[in-house]
């Protein structure tokens, strides 16, 4: 009793407020942990969020509503394709049979940088009107064939209307600048792709094939390819050039992807 007697006043006080600063330390502690996990579990939530809601659609490079300028310059038809190899495959190469040249490019398997398989996408070259697209092509016959490849044999060669049976199942795209690509030896053309709808860059317009071919008359899938002509009026992209000035302007004519 005595020794509790000889405590003075103010050493309660001080123990009161020493065990009163620890009880208020202890609770802002817990307060600050509770924000931090509430600020932890609302950023889980918001990127969880984020990644649940689909992206906002941008429109396609190329197309009226991108509200820029697309860059100059074609994509291969064939993404991921550069220009033939070989000469044969060059508009402007010789074709004996029908006592012409070939008045575009050809991609083919093991001659256009890439793999060329019987079914593969063809995309559009550039932005642009589609103003032809055999959506309902009928092959040859092998009678008509043969009477095709007789005919276009003769000194005469062959005129608009077989070369045009020649290219099989086509597409042709108008561009804003009076250019018409034509697509040819299609297997098809993919669903929507009808005349007189626009077509942005990089979409996917129809299908590598081998029709207007020998071996697309007979009903096979060998050989499978892709013909494309770049023309401005009457004249086509490569016309009256050698192989190596072809090669030079479709260094400046392709630019990509």
């Amino acid at each position: 009793m005595r020794r509790l007697a000889s405590v003075r006043p103010g050493w309660y006080l001080l123990v009161a407020v020493i065990v009163y600063a620890v009880v208020v330390s202890v609770m802002l502690r817990g307060s600050r942990v509770q924000v931090r996990e509430l600020r932890a579990a609302q950023s889980s939530v918001t990127a969880a969020g984020a990644q649940a809601a689909p992206p906002a659609r941008k429109a396609p490079s190329g197309s009226a509503s991108a509200g820029t300028e697309a860059p100059p310059g074609l994509w291969f038809p064939l993404p991921g394709a550069r220009v033939p190899k070989s000469a044969g495959d060059l508009p402007g190469a010789s074709r004996p049979y029908r006592h012409g040249v070939s008045q575009g490019f050809d991609f083919t398997d093991g001659d256009a940088g890439i793999p060329v398989a019987y079914g593969q996408p063809v995309i559009a070259a550039a932005a642009g009107e589609i103003v032809r697209a055999d959506g309902n092509y009928v092959e040859m016959s092998q009678d008509t064939w043969q009477q095709l490849l007789d005919s276009v044999g003769t000194a005469a060669g062959a005129d608009a209307g077989e070369l045009d049976q020649l290219r099989g199942r086509q597409i042709w795209e108008r561009l804003p600048d009076g250019r018409v690509l034509r697509y040819g030896f299609l297997s098809g053309v993919r669903d929507g792709i009808s005349k007189g709808i626009q077509v942005y860059r990089g979409e996917v317009i129809g299908y590598v094939g081998n029709s207007g071919t020998g071996d697309g008359v007979a009903g096979t899938t060998l050989h499978p390819r892709l013909h494309f002509e770049i023309w401005q009026g009457d004249s086509f992209f490569g016309e009256g050039l050698s192989p190596d000035e072809v090669r030079m302007q479709a260094a400046s004519l392709f630019a990509g992807p």
